[in-house]
């Protein structure tokens, strides 16, 4: 019965150390020098830029720079805004104007949420998140994050479909704002 017990044992550490470790110098790092921002891509995310804008070109500009997009699921994305002379003051005042509307005109809208975050790898970074449901091309549910850095304001808003939300969330959306580095 011991030997059993030793062989299930090993047999179960040969498993777990068999196991591929993901580290963060296997992923793909998006960095931008001009904006002071750099963060992984979760595996499977395409990135489309200014400088490599693939399918989506007409959508990508100096304002819009970057989409990332999920491969398997292309209504599964993030979106980037930039504005200039975006300060603290003015997050402040967006998140007040949120408050104070809590029904935007947009097809079929419904508030879910509004508040500060913290985000970036050392978490220091105040933002505004603003998680709502509206109708797209799909019935989706999306998650705003607005921050300002270097006197810009940044506004990435996710996209999925309303059931894969939570999934997305967690292994895409949060992936991009907790690995964020500020310079």
């Amino acid at each position: 019965m011991k030997h059993i017990i030793f062989i299930g044992l090993l047999l179960f550490g040969i498993f777990i150390t068999s196991q591929p470790v993901i580290s963060e110098t296997d992923l793909e790092v998006y960095s931008n020098i001009k904006y002071g921002i750099s963060f992984n891509i979760p595996r499977g995310i395409k990135l489309y830029t200014e400088e490599n804008p693939g399918p989506l070109a007409s959508q990508i500009s100096s304002r819009d720079p970057l989409i990332l997009v999920n491969s398997e699921f292309t209504e599964e994305n993030i979106n980037l805004k930039v504005s200039e002379n975006l300060s603290e003051g003015d997050l402040i005042d967006f998140k007040k104007m949120l408050d104070e509307k809590p029904n935007m005109p947009l097809p079929k809208y419904q508030r879910i949420s509004v508040g500060f975050i913290n985000i970036g790898k050392q978490m220091n970074k105040k933002a505004v998140e603003h998680i709502f449901i509206m109708q797209g091309n799909i019935l989706g549910k999306l998650r705003q994050v607005i921050f300002s850095h270097n006197k810009r304001g940044y506004t990435f808003t996710c996209a999925t479909e309303l059931q894969r939300f939570d999934k997305a969330n967690q292994h895409f959306f949060n992936t991009v704002f907790n690995t964020m580095i500020f310079k």
